[in-house]
């Protein structure tokens, strides 16, 4: 890496894979243009791929003649024009509630807007320009050095010690974990993986083959991180039906051990005729069968799957909760950074999937009586959510991760991105769906 990245800029977003690959991480350092202040201020910006997180600045004052640091929390915003159009080629994120990290604790800080433009032959946002209003005027910042992409092998000890004390979270898990092996009995567990995607109807099929695309491989991918068997099954296509559903729960025989993965993406509906909570799975892609007789819910599979005596066991579909005849929203574009790539950490992979203390989890897109958003970007909102929140605990940036604290992160982003999706079309306003997904986590 180039000496002169004293300090740098990184931006988070999630994706699957056996690393992080959609988190991008640029170096950023910039200075103000068209006032009197000349400080060189650097920047560590935390963006999650729902649009929320937060930066650090790092910068010395020559006033108070200290070293500061300041946490900032982040939202995303599509810039508008004085008329309101709303011009979705600009995407800015925009610093509030400063907090000094240490320095002078009366500091008055105002926080920056950092705006990105959007590459038309690649649509994913670049870093552009840097803005910071006060109470009088919008300050002009310019990038000393060119914005330029991280990777993993950049964080080094040097590096994250600019923003983040030893004692800190971040710093602690990426330089300071001690990794312990697998014991011999651990590594004779085995990862069963059940995937039910209707991948042949035309109304949803493109966002559910990116489901069990994705699906499978952050399962795999886990399964051989950590060392241990690997048994799936995927049905989907013309093998889509309840009878090899039924089957394939079934046949399940996991051992004490092991983890279970049960994952539905496809059409849903609440039965009419109960009040439950979690939704059924239509299992049927002919138009001359009967929805309800060719459905299981989710909750009774779970049940099934719970009594076989897996160690772990996960359950969870994406689909809609309400009437049998009502269909999955195909929602707009969400935008999208360039992607860099961290390492897992097997440490965290063991806390969630291989603890001692047994656990099952339960969980759905939609209450009942909402429809499951997607889009052909991201599959299905509640899936990447729950999978970028996933690998992003699996990740060196958090320490002892808790299935609690995934899922309703997952949970409520899911929920505002479904709320705020934008319109792909010209000249249309943002589109409002409501999506609140729904978890059981039962030791």
């Amino acid at each position: 890496m180039n000496p002169k990245k004293t300090f740098f800029l990184l931006i988070i977003s999630i994706c699957i894979g056996s690393t992080l690959k959609a988190q991008s991480l640029f170096y950023m350092n910039y200075r103000f243009t068209d006032i009197v202040d000349t400080t060189l201020y650097h920047v560590f910006l935390v963006r999650n791929e729902d649009g929320t997180g937060f930066y650090r600045v790092r910068f010395y004052d020559p006033y108070s003649k200290d070293d500061m640091l300041v946490e900032l929390d982040m939202e995303e915003h599509y810039y508008k024009d004085k008329t309101g159009f709303t011009d979705t080629t600009k995407l800015y994120f925009k610093g509030s509630n400063p907090q000094i990290i240490y320095g002078d604790k009366s500091y008055k800080y105002y926080p920056e807007r950092f705006w990105f433009k959007l590459d038309m032959a690649t649509d994913l946002y670049e870093p552009w320009a840097v803005t910071s209003p006060d109470e009088t005027k919008t300050a002009q910042g310019k990038f000393v050095d060119k914005p330029e992409l991280l990777e993993d092998e950049d964080l080094t000890e040097d590096f994250i010690s600019v923003f983040f004390m030893k004692e800190e979270e971040i710093y602690k898990n990426l330089f300071t974990v001690t990794t312990r092996s697998l014991t011999p009995t651990e590594k004779q567990a085995k990862l069963n993986l059940i995937i039910v995607a209707n991948t042949e109807d035309e109304t949803i099929g493109n966002t559910v083959v990116l489901d069990k695309d994705r699906t499978l491989k952050t399962f795999k991918d886990l399964a051989e991180f950590l060392g241990i068997g690997f048994n799936p099954k995927v049905i989907f296509g013309d093998a889509f039906n309840i009878v090899n559903v039924q089957t394939a729960v079934q046949n399940l025989t996991p051992g004490p051990k092991d983890i279970v993965v049960f994952y539905y993406s496809g059409h849903g509906f609440s039965d009419p005729k109960s009040n439950r909570t979690f939704p059924n799975m239509a299992l049927s892609n002919k138009s001359y069968e009967d929805a309800v007789s060719n459905s299981m819910n989710i909750e009774d599979v779970y049940n099934i799957i719970k009594k076989k005596g897996a160690r772990f066991n996960m359950v969870f579909s994406d689909c809609c909760n309400n009437n049998p005849d009502d269909r999955a929203t195909i929602s707009c574009d969400i935008p999208r950074t360039r992607s860099s790539g961290l390492g897992w950490s097997q440490e965290n992979c063991k806390a969630l999937f291989m603890n001692e203390k047994p656990m099952s989890i339960l969980m759905t897109a939609a209450q009942r009586g909402e429809q499951s958003t997607g889009n052909g970007s991201y599959g299905g909102f509640f899936t990447n959510q729950f999978r970028s929140y996933l690998i992003n605990y699996f990740g060196p940036f958090h320490q002892f991760p808790t299935w609690d604290t995934i899922l309703s992160e997952a949970t409520k982003t899911t929920t505002e991105q479904a709320e705020n999706s934008r319109c792909s079309q010209k000249n249309e306003g943002l589109k409002t769906y409501k999506q609140h997904p729904v978890y059981r986590i039962q030791n």
